[in-house]
């Protein structure tokens, strides 16, 4: 195991998903990416000037997040890098994945199932269906 990539969103399971990347990092002396994706706005009903001001203020909040997971990792035996995209989150994290070449992608689930995924679809069922890498999902 040479590279680990971890999807960040911020969510409970994002957080677990972390937690089960460092324990294979450390195990494998793998160094690990944390990409945390801010998604593009697309609302029709906002004007421009509303939706820069919500980028801008998702784009701070995210590395506020990204600087705390830094630190937080500070002391482990691992070395850690952090980074921020901008897309549609599964798009941006499978590419960066391959712009690494990563040999594992780990991604929380949210829990969705039945009909509710088939409507929405979720980010981790498209990375495993895209990926060219192992993709762990962490419940």
């Amino acid at each position: 195991m040479r590279k680990i990539l971890v999807a960040h969103d911020g969510s409970k399971s994002s957080d677990k998903a972390l937690k089960k990347a460092v324990e294979i990092a450390i195990k494998f002396e793998a160094p690990l990416t944390v990409v945390s994706v801010i998604p593009e706005l697309y609302l029709t009903e906002i004007v421009e000037t509303d939706r820069a001001r919500i980028s801008n203020a998702l784009t701070e909040e995210t590395k506020i997040a990204m600087e705390k997971i830094r630190a937080s990792l500070a002391g482990r035996a691992i070395e850690v890098k952090t980074v921020i995209r901008q897309g549609d989150p599964a798009e941006k994290i499978l590419e960066t994945a391959q712009k690494m070449k990563a040999d594992l992608i780990i991604a929380g689930s949210h829990g969705r199932h039945g009909a509710k995924k088939f409507l929405l679809g979720s980010v981790s069922s498209r990375i495993v269906d895209h990926a060219t890498c192992p993709v762990l999902v962490v419940k």
